[in-house]
């Protein structure tokens, strides 16, 4: 293996250990979110869908962005993020308390 060979050998190292710790973070976030959706099922007037916080997250990844990534790239990772945790706290609507 060349030197560009090793380079890219310790950069995909390095990308995989990158990828366990959003992995770790994403499941944290999403235990958070689970909790909050508990707290939401035993306050009947806290809705599951609030567009004010999502316009905050938003703007919290923007302010937070310092690229290379794209604002309206990481605006379509977050649409999948915030669409799943939306769905975990539904999926605690349909259980039986």
């Amino acid at each position: 293996m060349g030197k560009a060979g090793s380079e890219i050998e310790q950069l995909r190292q390095e990308i995989d250990e990158i990828d366990k710790a959003l992995v770790e973070l994403l499941n944290k976030r999403a235990s958070l979110s689970l909790r909050i959706g508990e707290l939401k099922r035993n306050d009947s007037q806290s809705a599951v869908y609030v567009p004010d916080r999502e316009i905050v997250v938003y703007s919290n990844i923007i302010s937070a962005n310092r690229g290379p990534l794209s604002d309206s790239a990481l605006k379509s990772i977050y649409d999948v993020i915030i669409e799943e945790s939306r769905r975990l706290q539904m999926s605690l609507y349909h259980r039986k308390r």
